[in-house]
C-alpha cells in the first residue's frame, strides 16, 4: 500500500568538496575474505521492505541488507552528515526537488552499471519523467522507485449517484453541484489547507488547466509569476474558499488525517489528491489499512477524475508529477558493485513487481499496476487510465528551489485566508523568483 507522500518544504544546501569524499567510508562492511557483503539501506517510504530484502538475499547469496526506517524530517536531518561521514548508508532514498539538488552530488551515477546489465537502451524501460526528475548537473543521481501524478480529484461515487450528479468538468459546474451536495448534508471538497503541499497541488492543477506548462516557465524564471494566466489560476484558487467548493474550516485542517478521514468516512464528496491515493481508496487491502485510522466503516466506492477546469468551458487539468521517490547509491560506499546490484533489483527487478502489487505505479513501463484487489469493477479502468497518464505528464509536482516553494506556499495561504489579492500574492512570489540564483 502506498505511503502518504510528504512534501519537502526546505532543505539546507549541503556544501561538500570533492576531496572530502576521498576520506569517507560508508557503514557497509567491505567485502570479507569470503566475499560476503552487508549493505546498509536507509529510507522513509518503503513498501514491504522485509519481503524485498528476503527476495534479494535469496537471489544474491553473500549480500546481506540491513534496513533503517526514518520519519521523513528525521531522515533529512540524519542524511546530511551521514553521507559525508562514516555513518552513512550504502543505498538511500531520494526525492525530486531539494533532496536531488542537495544530496545528488553525493551519489553514484548508475548509468554505466545499468548499460552493462541492460544494454545501451536501458533508459527506454523507464518513464522519461522518472529519470529526468532524478538528475542533477547532467548526472543520473538516482533511479525511480515508483511514479505518481497529481491533478486528480477523487470522488465518492455513491454520493454523486444518490444526488444524480456528474463529475464536474469546470469550477462553475462544481460550484452548482456543491450547492446540491451541501443541501444534502455533505461537505463538498474536503481539503486540508493547513498543509502547503496540497495547496500547491491544487494551484498547479488550476494553472495547468488555464495554460498547460506555463507555471513551470515561471518556476525557472522564464515567465513572470504575474502573467495573466497565473493570476487567473490564483483567482480560481481563492474562489474555492468563497463559493462553497472547499469545506468550511479547511484552513485549520491538515490533509492527513483530517480531510482524508472526512472523505473516507463518507462525509465529503470530493478530495484533491493524486495516484498515491489510489491503493487506500480502491483496493480491499488498502481500504482495510485505511480503516485503522477512522471509526466509521468505509463502505463507499471511490473513483478519480481530472481536476475540474479553472475557467468555464475549459479543459480539466493535465496530470503532473514524476517519481514519488527513488533510490541512490552513496558515493562513499565501499561496496559499490553490491549496492548497484541492489539498486537494479529495486528499480527494474522484483522491487517493481512489489510496487505494482501494492497499487503503486511502477517506474518501468513493462510492469502494470495490479488491479486484482479492486473493490468495484469500475476501478480497473480508472487505475489503467492513471498509469497511462504517466507517459505524458505536463510537468513536476516539486518546486526545486526551497525559497520559491516557501513563497508560493505563503501566497496560497494568504489568498485562501482573504489576506491578499491574487495579483498581490503573486507579486510577492515574483519578487522571490527574481532574486533566485538558479545555477
Amino acid at each position: 500500500m502506498l505511503t502518504i507522500r510528504t512534501r519537502v518544504a526546505a532543505v539546507a544546501t549541503v556544501g561538500v568538496v570533492a576531496v572530502a569524499l576521498a576520506g569517507c567510508v560508508g557503514t557497509s562492511d567491505a567485502p570479507s575474505a569470503d566475499g560476503d557483503v552487508t549493505l546498509t539501506w536507509w529510507g522513509w517510504n518503503n513498501f514491504q521492505y522485509e519481503q524485498v530484502i528476503d527476495e534479494f538475499e535469496a537471489a544474491n547469496p553473500g549480500i546481506t541488507v540491513e534496513y533503517k526506517n526514518y520519519a521523513f524530517d528525521d531522515y533529512v536531518t540524519a542524511l546530511r552528515p551521514a553521507l559525508t561521514g562514516s555513518d552513512g548508508p550504502d543505498v538511500f532514498q531520494m526525492q525530486p526537488g531539494a533532496l536531488v539538488t542537495n544530496f545528488g552530488p553525493l551519489a553514484v551515477d548508475p548509468s554505466e552499471h545499468m548499460e552493462s546489465v541492460h544494454g545501451a537502451d536501458w533508459q527506454d524501460r523507464f518513464y522519461p519523467a522518472g529519470l529526468e526528475a532524478l538528475q542533477a548537473d547532467g548526472e543520473q543521481v538516482a533511479l525511480p522507485n515508483y511514479m505518481s501524478a497529481a491533478g486528480l480529484v477523487y470522488y465518492n461515487a455513491d454520493i454523486l449517484e444518490e444526488l444524480d450528479l456528474d463529475v464536474p468538468s469546470d469550477l462553475d459546474q462544481w460550484e452548482a453541484d456543491c450547492t446540491t451536495i451541501i443541501e444534502a448534508g455533505y461537505a463538498c471538497l474536503a481539503h486540508g489547507a493547513k498543509d502547503g503541499w496540497v495547496n500547491e497541488d491544487v494551484f498547479l492543477s488550476l494553472a495547468n488547466s488555464v495554460s498547460p506548462g506555463l507555471v513551470y516557465e515561471a518556476i525557472e524564471g522564464e515567465t513572470s509569476w504575474t502573467h495573466p494566466d497565473l493570476v487567473a489560476a490564483m483567482t480560481a484558487w481563492g474562489s474555492l474558499f468563497t463559493n462553497g467548493i472547499v469545506a468550511e474550516g479547511a484552513t485549520a485542517m491538515a490533509e492527513y488525517p483530517d480531510a482524508f478521514s472526512a472523505f473516507l468516512e463518507g462525509n465529503a464528496a470530493f478530495i484533491a489528491l493524486g495516484t498515491w491515493n489510489t491503493s487506500q481508496t480502491m483496493t480491499a487491502a488498502g481500504i482495510a489499512e485505511a480503516q485503522k485510522g477512522v471509526s466509521t466503516p468505509i463502505d463507499n466506492v471511490f473513483l478519480s477524475a481530472p481536476f475540474p477546469a479553472a475557467e468555464s468551458g475549459g479543459t480539466p487539468t493535465s496530470p503532473f508529477g514524476g517519481p514519488d521517490n527513488g533510490w541512490a547509491v552513496a558515493a562513499n560506499t565501499p561496496s559499490e558493485e553490491a549496492a548497484l546490484t541492489f539498486l537494479d533489483f529495486l528499480t527494474t527487478g522484483y522491487g517493481q513487481e512489489n510496487q505494482a502489487s501494492g497499487g503503486n505505479i511502477p517506474a518501468v513501463r513493462d510492469v502494470a499496476v495490479s488491479t486484482e484487489d479492486v473493490v468495484d469493477p469500475r476501478q480497473v479502468e480508472d487505475i489503467e487510465r492513471q498509469q497511462a497518464s504517466i507517459e505524458d505528464l505536463v510537468g513536476l509536482r516539486q518546486i526545486p528551489y526551497p525559497d520559491l516553494d516557501a513563497a508560493l506556499v505563503d501566497a496560497l495561504s494568504q489568498v485562501a485566508a482573504g489576506a491578499a489579492t491574487p495579483k498581490a500574492a503573486l507579486e510577492s512570489v515574483e519578487s522571490v523568483s527574481a532574486g533566485l540564483d538558479r545555477e
